[in-house]
């Protein structure tokens, strides 16, 4: 059974050791251990301060290639922003990477995580997201919706797995050098890594 070398950058799936755990991941594709990581990092902490979590993936595409990362910055201000007019202090966090492989521009995928006991319809934050993304095309992948409670292990695995295709390695790289591949939000204050330059 293949897991994590964890002196390696990358990894072969299915099996990924984190903390002790084996997790299964998505096994089309060699993961990358520092993506991987940061996902279990949010998502620790995220249940860490709170009980329920509402997951939200979404896809963002550009028309035009960009140098940097600032249109998903742009995005994740005004979606702050915004879900503060909806819900007021609601608890988020973020993780997002930046592909491109064949198209001419790069695409994000995101996963936007909420509180679960504050959003339980998650459309109207979907609504929200897709009326600040002004640079091309919005979309929902198939079954875009998680709602977890912290001790629904089986739920919490379907969506490690899922998220595990954030973290692949192929389409990732193809950007300038100071650029980054990946980005999220963690308590303790923003780490964000959407770097314009």
């Amino acid at each position: 059974m293949p897991v994590v070398d964890n002196n390696s950058q990358r990894v072969l799936a299915p099996n990924y050791l984190y903390k002790g755990h084996i997790w299964t991941l998505i096994s089309k594709y060699q993961i990358r251990k520092d993506i991987m990581d940061s996902i279990f990092t949010v998502l620790k902490e995220f249940f860490e301060r709170r009980s329920k979590l509402t997951a939200i993936r979404i896809e963002l595409h550009l028309k035009k290639l960009t140098a940097n990362n600032a249109p998903v910055r742009e995005f994740f201000t005004k979606l702050r922003r915004k879900l503060f007019k909806q819900y007021g202090k609601i608890y988020h966090r973020y993780i997002w990477v930046r592909e491109q492989d064949q198209a001419k521009a790069q695409h994000y995928h995101v996963v936007l995580l909420v509180d679960g006991q504050f959003v339980k319809h998650p459309s109207i934050i979907e609504k929200i997201a897709r009326s600040i993304w002004i640079y091309g095309y919005f979309c929902l992948p198939p079954k875009p919706f998680y709602h977890i409670h912290r001790d629904q292990i089986g739920r919490f695995c379907a969506l490690v797995y899922r998220l595990s295709y954030l973290a692949k390695a192929e389409t990732k790289g193809n950007r300038p050098k100071k650029v980054r591949d990946y980005g999220f939000d963690a308590t303790g204050g923003i780490y964000n890594r959407c770097e314009a330059t």
